[in-house]
């Protein structure tokens, strides 16, 4: 019974310096991969995660969301309103764009629902959670924060101030040049 040489220990001709051996180039390309692995930084891990962006988006948007209810006025007026939501979508709609590699239609979502989201916990926890002047004349004080945010998440989220925050994060994530006659859904 012959049995035939495995290819690893038959001896192999030295290459010559013009030539490159694929079997040269494949550990090197090994530890290239390797070392850019191991040194990829926090960012780079959000955006090579398929869930990246859109956690990041969220964290931004509730954080701020909460950070800035603190801002909303008792009387929430158009303007603090405004000016809080120019906030919110700035924050978020950078920070995708900033995140994500490619920017389409799927990216535009991503903003204007983590925008949306931020805003309506913004406004109905700041509007909540201050004081409300038709409970003071019965010497009764409204909700506090915790019971405000409470309010703020079993509420539903759909208000035009939540939309218009959000159609300006999408914008700031698709903002650029037109891409050339096909659509990118990612």
């Amino acid at each position: 019974m012959a049995t035939t040489p495995s290819p690893e220990s038959q001896p192999t001709a030295p290459a010559t310096p013009g030539e490159t051996s694929a079997s040269a180039d494949a550990p090197k390309q090994s530890r290239t991969a390797r070392a850019s692995e191991v040194g990829t930084s926090f960012l780079e891990s959000l955006r090579r995660n398929r869930m990246g962006v859109l956690t990041a988006a969220l964290v931004v948007a509730f954080v701020l969301g909460l950070l800035l209810s603190v801002l909303v006025p008792n009387k929430p007026g158009a303007f603090a309103m405004i000016i809080l939501g120019a906030f919110m979508a700035a924050a978020v709609g950078f920070t995708v764009r900033y995140l994500s590699e490619a920017k389409g239609l799927l990216t535009q979502i991503v903003a204007f629902v983590a925008t949306g989201l931020g805003v309506h916990i913004m406004a109905i926890t700041g509007a909540a959670s201050g004081s409300v002047s038709a409970l003071e004349q019965f010497g009764a004080s409204g909700p506090g924060f915790n019971d405000a945010l409470l309010i703020a998440l079993a509420t539903p989220a759909i208000s035009a101030g939540g939309v218009l925050a959000g159609l300006v994060a999408a914008i700031i994530v698709g903002w650029g040049e037109k891409p050339s006659g096909r659509i990118d859904l990612d």
